[in-house]
């Protein structure tokens, strides 16, 4: 007994191939507890231990951006125009691989870091 005709199972293994290639093309989103624990490590470890001219730097918290965790942060002002002294500072924005938040944290995931001043002008971006 056939249930279905050859047409049909031909027409349902091409819509089923298409929906599996249009899936693997789409980012997997940012888990809330990803996003939970990435707004408690910035909310418990500030960044304001960086050398006075950095200031402090105000946390606008983490978000999913197509898949991709983004935290931004404002400065308070310029940069360092220098780019291994601005990388440099930005790298001590990121956790240390020893911090638990990496365990945490799907192995795919990495953070990435924006920074803005006040006058809502992009300026930097550090990938952890």
């Amino acid at each position: 007994m056939q249930i279905f005709g050859m047409k049909t199972i031909k027409v349902v293994c091409a819509t089923a191939s298409v929906l599996v290639l249009g899936a693997c093309g789409q980012p997997e989103p940012v888990s809330s507890e990803s996003l939970a624990w990435v707004n408690h490590y910035y909310i418990q470890n500030p960044v304001s231990t960086l050398n006075a001219s950095a200031g402090g730097w105000l946390f606008r918290g983490a978000r999913d951006q197509n898949g991709e965790l983004t935290i931004g942060f404002v400065v308070p002002g310029p940069l360092n125009a220098d780019p291994e002294k601005r990388n440099a500072v930005m790298e001590t924005i990121c956790p240390a691989k020893t911090e638990s938040i990496w365990q945490v944290l799907p192995s795919r995931n990495k953070m990435v870091i924006k920074v803005w001043t006040q006058d809502r002008k992009f300026k930097d971006i550090m990938v952890c």
